[in-house]
């Protein structure tokens, strides 16, 4: 019997002890205090109170926005500039356990306007303005802003060429919906292109050559109208898809790092009037389907590793003026009727591995006595029969062309001034 009473003294302290546990373990709750905020629209941040008695987690519903637990009972909400052009809100939710308190946000648009001003304000302060050749000054609007152009309240021409800009460019050029022509060479730009590029959909002019840029160039395939693009003389290391971008015409992506097989998408490109790739690392034969590119006036592939043959459709480009396809590892004959190009003016082949006769064409073209030292000296090992290459100098070093580049340039430019 003692036993007996023993068990049950031991079971009632034991369910006095869970009784006493539960009252001492109250039900989790959590508020937040304001519950609804409204943040800047130049974006900034909003610290909150947090009461809780236990643990608690902040979870945005929005990627524009971001939480931070300071402590136990600070919250701070931040957002960047709301350039979206949209109003935009969202919620944000704190947990503790299974207790959810939740708090409303907004923020206001910007107006489109005041996108561009934010997006030039941030070029400036990213690429050192403080050192500019040509400076903006904030006292005065944008419309005043030298190298900047305004329609319509939007900024359509950025022309800021050989004015100390240096570092990266910043992701808000992308801000700049409405750019229609930007032309940044000859600066010392840095970095990589920020990806954002491919939201300025309406640019039909960029030029950023003569610059430090590097990486891969970013993807521009929403660039649709795009008919100048010239990004030589960087350090780029690979090209972005350009098969969408069927409105170019000249395309210039000359002395950089960029390495493996020449795009053969290029061959969608069937406006085009100018093409260099030279001075860089490319490998293999140039692509078969170029042929369609019948329009080009300038073909400029020089100082590569290239091989295979000339090929035999560069003849049926009648408007060719310029040819330049030195420095490579090109073999076999050159095409018999590349010489019957009415145009043709300007003529490099040598260094590469091609052998045998001068074509008739070439030797009874009026330009021979120009071409023939930019064509006849080979590779060791290689070279051409007959007596049509005795007594030729040694190819001119690739510090040359080209006129027509110029030219062409300036007459986009003019286009384009025209047409706005």
């Amino acid at each position: 019997m003692k036993r007996y009473y023993s068990i049950l003294l031991i079971i009632a302290i034991t369910l006095a002890l869970i009784v006493q546990g539960c009252k001492s373990e109250p039900p989790i709750t959590i508020s937040i205090t304001p519950e609804t905020i409204a943040l800047p629209k130049l974006g900034g941040s909003q610290t909150l109170t947090v009461n809780a008695n236990a643990d608690w987690l902040p979870m945005p519903e929005a990627t524009w926005i971001t939480a931070t637990k300071l402590n136990a009972t600070v919250l701070k909400l931040e957002a960047a500039p709301n350039t979206s052009l949209i109003d935009r809100t969202t919620t944000v939710r704190c947990m503790a356990g299974t207790t959810v308190a939740t708090v409303g946000v907004s923020q206001e648009q910007l107006t489109v306007r005041q996108v561009d001003s934010l997006a030039l304000i941030n070029l400036y302060h990213a690429v050192n303005g403080g050192i500019w050749k040509v400076r903006w000054f904030w006292a005065t609007p944008i419309t005043q802003w030298q190298g900047v152009t305004v329609v319509n309240n939007r900024v359509v021409e950025l022309r800021m060429p050989d004015n100390n800009l240096s570092g990266p460019l910043p992701e808000s050029m992308g801000w700049l919906t409405a750019l229609q022509y930007c032309d940044l060479n000859g600066n010392n730009l840095t970095g990589e292109v920020p990806a954002a590029i491919n939201q300025c959909t309406q640019i039909k002019y960029l030029d950023l050559s003569n610059n430090q840029l590097s990486g891969n160039f970013p993807s521009i395939n929403a660039l649709t109208q795009l008919y100048m693009l010239d990004i030589s003389a960087n350090n780029f290391t690979a090209l972005p898809n350009l098969n969408t971008l069927a409105d170019l015409v000249y395309l210039a992506f000359h002395q950089n790092k960029i390495s493996g097989a020449l795009p053969a998408n290029l061959s969608s490109l069937t406006k085009l009037i100018y093409l260099d790739g030279s001075a860089n690392s490319f490998t293999g034969n140039i692509p078969v389907s170029w042929s369609t590119l019948t329009k080009v006036r300038v073909f400029y592939m020089y100082g590569n590793a290239l091989d295979g043959n000339i090929p035999a459709y560069i003849p049926n480009f009648i408007d060719l003026e310029e040819l330049a396809l030195d420095g490579n590892n090109l073999s076999d004959n050159i095409p018999t009727t590349l010489g019957d190009l009415s145009k043709l003016t300007e003529l490099w082949l040598a260094q590469n591995r091609l052998i045998g006769a001068i074509p008739l064409s070439l030797v009874n073209n009026p330009h021979w006595s120009e071409w023939k030292a930019n064509v006849c000296p080979q590779q060791a090992g290689y070279g051409f029969t007959g007596s049509d290459c005795t007594g030729s100098s040694p190819a001119p070093a690739p510090q040359r062309r080209s006129a027509v580049a110029a030219q062409l340039k300036r007459t986009l430019m003019n286009n384009w001034l025209l047409n706005n």
